[in-house]
């Protein structure tokens, strides 16, 4: 009996890790969009956390209790996608509602990175049915649709958005060959920085 609630006590202990999944660009594109979020923030100011994150693509976030779980899903995808370069293209507005506005920079060719988004979190499969269906019939669940980016600063207030009067020294260009997918890890729940867990190339 003491040896079973032990095996429960363990499985009840174990940590739950959020994961995140992204796309990490080059040094020099990392070094010039921290440029670009301290002109920003000579600018209007800026929250720490937005001066603070290092430019990435995001992909997908999960939750898991070990490495491997997330690291058997990210290679499988990694293999079906080869090499791309992606071309960043100037700045883009994302609104959110009346509330607030993130400023990124736009990505040229979204395709390679949706197609790797959409292995790592795939749209469930409709089960085939024989039998006559109504408008009462749920639909599947759609895949998550991302528009891929890289951030310069996300839900700045609209008021603070709206004092800036010339968006073009955001116009960054730049380009970087995507060989890589990497993983980060932190404690569920907490607000720590996320750590490396390892990076898995492409193809």
């Amino acid at each position: 009996m003491a040896k079973k609630n032990n095996a429960q006590l363990t499985l009840f202990n174990e940590n739950v890790y959020e994961y995140f999944v992204l796309l990490s660009p080059d040094e020099a594109i990392k070094e010039a969009v921290d440029g670009l979020k301290e002109q920003l923030h000579g600018m209007i100011g800026l929250e720490d956390y937005n001066r603070k994150s290092i430019a990435h693509v995001s992909l997908f976030k999960t939750k898991a209790t070990t490495d491997t779980q997330v690291l058997k899903l990210v290679k499988k995808a990694a293999a079906a996608q080869q090499p791309f370069t992606i071309k960043l293209d100037g700045h883009e507005v994302l609104k959110h509602g009346g509330v607030s506005r993130t400023l990124c920079l736009k990505i040229e060719d979204p395709e390679p990175i949706n197609n790797i988004v959409a292995l790592l979190d795939p749209k469930p499969e409709a089960k085939r049915s024989y039998r006559q269906t109504s408008i009462l019939d749920k639909r599947p669940r759609a895949k998550k649709v991302i528009h891929p980016h890289v951030t310069i600063a996300r839900n700045i207030a609209t008021a603070d958005f709206d004092r800036l009067e010339d968006l073009t020294p955001f116009d960054y260009q730049a380009e970087w060959l995507c060989d890589r997918i990497t993983i980060l890890r932190r404690l569920d729940g907490s607000t720590g920085i996320f750590s490396p867990v390892k990076e898995v190339k492409l193809g």
